[in-house]
């Protein structure tokens, strides 16, 4: 769940809305809200000599769509020492398509020739240079167990900022396979999955040197 929460938030800041100054006694406003569909995933592989990550999360919301795609490798020797990686990502908005079937029940990604890059680091991990790349991925979520309910809402308060935020959302766990790259995203190697639908949202006020 915590995974999910994450994600939301991400997905959150990514829809940011900024409202000006609203005059002095008011200060800055700034709203981010979210409120619609999302799943992600989470994938872990290794041999003798690699091991690799692969992560998914994607949303549809009244905002917009989001889709983050990642895929980490990192190499060693024979001694096990580290020797360098690579990292495939992509993060866009369209291109992609995302169908969340309700309640909570399944899921399905298609995102072809999706706009990337692929960053490789030495043995120090030093960037060594990124490269514009297209990223093919596929998942398909199943809903397993039951739906789990979360609803909070808080407000923050110190000299010149507030905070209010408010959360209503449903959870549940999943299964998930898919491709990226070509690479299978099995069921065997699955950290952790879920689908999740909520309406959330952040209205932060900040005045002279909190802004």
């Amino acid at each position: 769940m915590r995974r999910a929460l994450l994600g939301l938030a991400v997905t959150a800041l990514a829809v940011l809305a900024f409202a000006g100054p609203a005059g002095a006694a008011t200060g800055q406003v700034t709203h981010f809200r979210f409120s619609g569909t999302s799943a992600d995933a989470f994938w872990f592989t290794s041999t003798a000599t690699s091991r690799t990550d692969t992560s998914v999360f994607v949303s549809k919301s009244k905002q917009g769509s989001e889709l983050f795609a990642d895929q980490f490798t990192a190499t060693f020797d024979s001694s096990g020492n580290f020797t360098g990686a690579t990292d495939t990502s992509a993060e866009v908005t369209s291109g992609f398509s995302f169908t969340l079937l309700q309640p909570l029940d399944s899921a399905s990604l298609s995102g072809l020739g999706v706009p990337g890059q692929t960053c490789t680091f030495d043995a120090n991990f030093n960037l060594i240079g990124c490269t514009a790349t297209t990223i093919d991925v596929t998942v398909a979520w199943t809903g397993q167990g039951p739906i789990s309910r979360s609803v909070f809402n808080d407000h923050f308060k110190s000299d010149g900022f507030s905070e209010t935020d408010h959360f209503n959302g449903t959870f549940r766990i999943a299964t998930a396979t898919g491709t990226f790259n070509g690479s299978t995203l099995t069921a065997g190697d699955l950290q952790f999955a879920f689908l999740a639908t909520d309406s959330s949202g952040t209205v932060t006020v900040c005045i002279g040197t909190s802004c």
